[in-house]
């Protein structure tokens, strides 16, 4: 087979990419250099497709410009998270808020610029939770996250982003999975660093069920570890739990029951963080709140501190959780299940409220969005995770007479492409 020719190029990266890449331009070619910065020098490897585009099959950063900063992780550039450890923090700063401006621009807006405030950014060492896979090979376990744009598992010795319980947590788990399973076996494992302690779901891609000596084991590494609660699943069939102490997270300081496979916020921090910008947002004496894509009550239960809260949600036992924290610390917040994707509140109901919390998924809310937009809610506080929804789902409210006040980034996590963006609109 004929090996195609290649083309050596040495370029400059102009800019990064949406997903942090750095971008080099060829004969008016993007192409697309991981983990460089604005300003490196870059020797590139082409070849040219039957389209006429040239592909990168190598590169090189032979320079570092001054947008660089020395990653402090050793396991940057091999694990597949935390993609911006090189990036200086102005530069990285910049990045966060150009991921909300760029989808506003695309979608028409004007001067985004004096919308969007300076992000608020999380330091690392707060993540709560966390997802590893494990793979049980002859040698040992392999135990964490893939590596970069591969299906290969990085077994960590250490992590910036997550709290230091969950890293302590690591070692012992590696030793109980290889003790526990025979080599072939696969699985993941969900962890959450609850109020209480740790709440650890195992998940094993196998269907028989455990052995006593199994059992045994691992109710004696849950006893030692000091677990709230441990499950052990195969193939998604609840096998073995031992529970401790149900597993809570303070909102606005009412205990509410958390699960390991459930949304959470990625840090307490987080919660605090999301809480006060959102009830700075606020009107002067809200007479009614609804709170859209609820979840357990991270905004809904410090909101009911300023009015009545109706909370929409779909996830049952998120829901439920909620309704019983609420009932407990005797907070004015009414729980409501709603799938508002197929049935979102229309204008006679969305009439009760004149302040609408919305804090969809990353897909957004076009179907309610659509109906905000043709509502009268004097305020709306849109809570999004994708900057791209969010600035479709902005235009719409915009066209439908929503003017917006202020943007305000949050990045919850820290090193990642991922940005929130809690936005004020009022009507014209």
């Amino acid at each position: 087979m004929t090996q195609k020719a290649t083309i050596q190029k040495s370029l400059i990266v102009q800019a990064l990419g949406q997903n942090g890449d750095g971008i080099v331009i060829a004969d008016d070619q993007h192409l697309y250099i991981p983990y460089a910065t604005p300003g490196d020098e870059v020797s590139v490897e082409l070849v040219v497709t039957k389209k006429n585009r040239y592909q990168v099959v190598h590169y090189q950063i032979t320079k570092q410009g001054e947008n660089y900063a020395i990653p402090p992780c050793p396991h940057y550039g091999v694990c597949g998270s935390c993609q911006l450890q090189h990036l200086n923090d102005e530069t990285y700063r910049q990045f966060k808020r150009n991921k909300i401006l760029s989808p506003l621009r695309f979608e028409g807006f004007q001067n985004p610029d004096s919308l969007v405030l300076e992000p608020i950014i999380l330091p690392p060492g707060l993540r709560r939770r966390a997802n590893f896979n494990f793979r049980c090979l002859a040698h040992g376990v392999e135990l964490g996250y893939h590596k970069y744009h591969s299906y290969e598992l990085l077994t960590l010795e250490s992590c910036h982003i997550l709290k230091p319980e969950i890293v302590a947590f690591m070692k012992p788990l590696l030793e109980v999975l290889g003790q526990s399973f025979p080599a072939g076996m696969e699985g993941e494992v969900f962890i959450t660093a609850a109020h209480n302690g740790l709440d650890v779901n195992v998940e094993v891609r196998d269907k028989t069920p455990l052995t006593l000596e199994q059992r045994e084991l691992w109710g004696q590494f849950a006893a030692n570890q000091n677990l709230c609660r441990l499950l052990v699943t195969l193939k998604g069939k609840e096998d073995f739990i031992l529970l401790r102490e149900t597993p809570f997270v303070l909102f606005d300081d009412v205990p509410v029951e958390s699960n390991c496979r459930g949304f959470l916020q990625p840090s307490f921090e987080a919660d605090q963080q999301l809480t006060s910008i959102v009830c700075g947002l606020l009107p002067k004496a809200p007479s009614r709140i609804a709170d859209l894509f609820c979840g357990r009550g991270t905004l809904s239960l410090p909101l009911s501190r300023y009015a009545p809260v109706d909370g929409y949600e779909m996830d049952e036992p998120a829901l439920n959780a909620l309704k019983k924290a609420a009932g407990k610390a005797q907070q004015p917040v009414t729980t409501l299940y709603r799938d508002l994707f197929k049935t979102p509140l229309k204008e006679k109901e969305l009439a009760l409220y004149d302040v609408v919390v919305v804090d969809p998924p990353r897909a957004g809310a076009i179907e309610q969005t659509q109906a905000l937009a043709a509502s009268g809610v004097p305020t709306l506080i849109y809570v999004s995770c994708n900057p791209l929804t969010f600035a479709r789902d902005a235009r719409i409210l915009v066209e439908g007479g929503y003017r917006i006040e202020t943007i305000q980034p949050l990045d919850q996590f820290r090193w990642t492409v991922h940005v929130e963006a809690i936005a004020k609109l009022t009507r014209s």
